[in-house]
């Protein structure tokens, strides 16, 4: 009974280095169709979730395929995440282990990109830059939640082209550094990211208690004012959604039915 315990063990050894042996192949493969088709610098980090690997290579569809690719440099940003989720990558083992998988079906394809806060700092001019979720009632007024301005001040938890956000830089006022923080806007317009402050807090105590006057207050608060093309979601999926990260702000997609190859990206 013990040798067959032994055996079992050995064997159980085995088949996990295979498992993950055969990950690692699938892996590369995909890395080199994903380095293809967003025309990368480098090869994708890619990650084949769950657990055994062999069962899903064998049935030829993975539950979950992530990759992510680094400081991607697209327009005047040199530091885009770009990140995507393959839910039921279907690709035949034999394709795979040959080196021939030219085609992959994918059930759900969800795609995104992270731009940094140093990359929307240099965009903007505002090198310390930082970036915060901001509470959902941030910006809500007591009664219609109207800023006076005619137009909405809350953010409309349930759309989500909008979320709102706390950035927080150093500006250059009246010849003094000062600290800012700045509750804002942040929406989806035609595949781009925009900004839009509505309320300004002045960070540095000594400065805090000056009134700044409504034209110098719009004035500060034009200089977070901006919008970000951080170009195509990865797969050409289309955008639907954004939300802030700590340190980042997020654009991203989901589409269905996807078909990965040499000719391109389809869906439907």
């Amino acid at each position: 009974m013990k040798k067959l315990v032994v055996t079992l063990v050995i064997v159980l050894g085995l088949l996990v280095v295979a498992d993950y042996g055969a990950a690692s192949v699938a892996e590369y493969q995909v890395s080199q169709k994903v380095r293809e088709q967003l025309k990368l610098d480098e090869d994708p980090s890619v990650r084949v979730h769950g657990f055994p690997f062999l069962t899903q290579a064998v049935a030829g569809d993975y539950q979950d395929v992530e990759l992510a690719a680094k400081a991607v440099r697209v327009g005047e940003l040199s530091e885009l995440g770009v990140e995507a989720n393959l839910h039921h990558a279907r690709v035949a083992l034999g394709d795979v282990i040959a080196g021939k998988a030219d085609e992959i079906q994918v059930d759900e394809l969800v795609g995104r990109v992270k731009l940094k806060a140093s990359d929307v700092g240099r965009y903007i001019g505002i090198t310390d830059l930082t970036i915060n979720p901001a509470p959902k009632d941030a910006l809500d007024e007591p009664a219609d939640g109207n800023d006076g301005s005619g137009s909405t001040t809350g953010t409309g938890a349930s759309d989500p082209s909008r979320a709102t956000v706390a950035l927080d830089g150093s500006l250059d006022i009246a010849g003094n550094n000062v600290r800012v923080k700045v509750i804002g806007v942040l929406s989806l317009l035609n595949g781009q990211i925009t900004i839009e402050p509505k309320k300004l807090d002045i960070a540095d105590q000594a400065l805090s208690d000056i009134p700044l006057g409504d034209v110098f207050e719009k004035s500060i608060l034009q200089q977070f004012t901006t919008t970000i093309d951080p170009g195509v979601l990865p797969f050409s999926v289309t955008p639907t959604a954004v939300r802030v990260e700590r340190g980042a702000l997020v654009m991203e997609g989901t589409a269905q039915d996807v078909t990965i190859g040499s000719g391109g990206v389809t869906t439907g």
